[in-house]
């Protein structure tokens, strides 16, 4: 099982925002602060109790076919303080350097954070949309999603960031970039398609782990993907870890399509009484991940025709954890659906909504949901 622990390479801690890091860090990922010994008086203090410089009044956005931009592997210089030119004209918040802030969101000046493009992207294909953000209480954001596609059709890839694991935020944006180039260019039947990107994305992302930096070697980059393929009516969907997939009707009852690879998943398939296994303290741990310690992957995947009009609705755990049973999931996402009904682009307006849902709800992990329309019409 891969659970959230920090694993045994963290040895420092930074004295302002409780934020740890691997040995040899110099400087927080975080908020750019130069690491001190651990404060464990500030531990269990929330987030937004911690002084912070990375909190704005309004998200930055990023729109276009994908939603998973933000930063690859190049996002650190192995020793904590990031190098580069600037990336927009704002001035830093902490020291006032004016255009200051570089392309990963870190002063140039002083070092500390001002915000990165990633914590918060939207994305449009078609009338399909998808929103990711960093949520209120993580220093980033370690979810990614990919939303793209051929004409007549649409590809949708969400992948989550195994926070105990050393740069999982470049695991998930490997992993999403990778299933959703191989979901757009591939011709095999919906479900066999899927099948081959994830297990493209698993080599890939286990493959970070050999790229000579010793914190991934000992701390391997992980993630979990939820993917999905529309054609016309025709879906293929497969997943490995706890993203999820339903399928919303125009009418009737929602669907789960997806089940959870998770301790309490497997605890409840083995007779546990659910809300008993639910909280338990391993309840969340995954039993299935994308990285170079997952061992064999295998995805599970189906697909099916839709009987009518609906929509496919993908998200990671920042949005299902407020809504864990599928009837209270559906009835929260028709009401935004509803509600978003008259926007100018109502799925966009709906994942915006459920997002601001989640952070209203707590905010406790990044958010992802991706709202994809199903039609009856064949594609073309």
């Amino acid at each position: 099982m891969k659970s959230e622990e920090a694993p045994g390479v963290t040895i420092t801690e930074c004295a302002s925002c409780v934020d740890e890091r691997g040995a040899g860090a110099a400087f927080c990922e975080a908020c750019g602060r130069p690491l001190t010994a651990a404060r464990p008086d500030r531990a269990d203090r929330p987030l937004d109790e911690v002084d912070q410089v990375d909190q704005h009044d309004e998200p930055r956005r990023g729109e276009g076919g994908r939603g998973e931009g933000g930063r690859g592997e190049g996002g650190r210089d192995g020793g904590g303080r990031r190098e580069g030119g600037a990336a927009d004209d704002r001035a830093c918040p902490a020291c006032g350097t004016p255009a200051a802030i570089g392309v990963d969101g870190y002063c140039g000046h002083c070092g500390m954070l001002a915000g990165r493009p990633r914590d918060h992207l939207e994305s449009v294909a078609g009338a399909a949309a998808a929103v990711t953000d960093r949520g209120r209480r993580h220093h980033r954001n370690e979810d990614a999603v990919f939303l793209g596609g051929p004409a007549g059709g649409i590809d949708v890839v969400i992948c989550d960031g195994v926070s105990a694991s050393f740069d999982p935020d470049v695991a998930s944006e490997l992993a999403a970039e990778t299933a959703g180039q191989l979901l757009t260019g591939s011709t095999q039947p919906l479900p066999a398609r899927v099948a081959a990107a994830l297990t493209a994305a698993a080599t890939a992302v286990a493959a970070l782990a050999r790229t000579g930096d010793p914190r991934r070697a000992a701390s391997n980059p992980a993630c979990t993907v939820v993917a999905a393929c529309v054609r016309g009516a025709e879906v293929g969907y497969g997943w490995v870890g706890d993203s999820r997939a339903y399928w919303l009707p125009a009418s009737g009852d929602i669907v789960a399509l997806t089940e959870d690879d998770s301790w309490a998943a497997h605890a409840i398939a083995l007779g546990a009484d659910p809300q008993a296994a639910w909280r338990d303290p391993k309840a969340h741990a995954i039993t299935a991940w994308l990285g170079a310690d997952a061992g064999p992957v295998t995805p599970r995947t189906d697909g099916f025709t839709a009987p009518g009009p609906g929509h496919l609705v993908l998200c990671s755990d920042g949005l299902w954890n407020y809504l864990a049973e599928p009837t209270t999931f559906g009835d929260t996402v028709r009401a935004h659906l509803a509600a978003a009904a008259g926007a100018p682009h109502p799925l966009l307006a709906a994942a915006r909504s459920l997002t601001a849902f989640a952070n209203e709800a707590g905010g406790a992990d990044n958010i992802t949901v991706a709202l994809i329309p199903v039609e009856l019409t064949p594609a073309s």
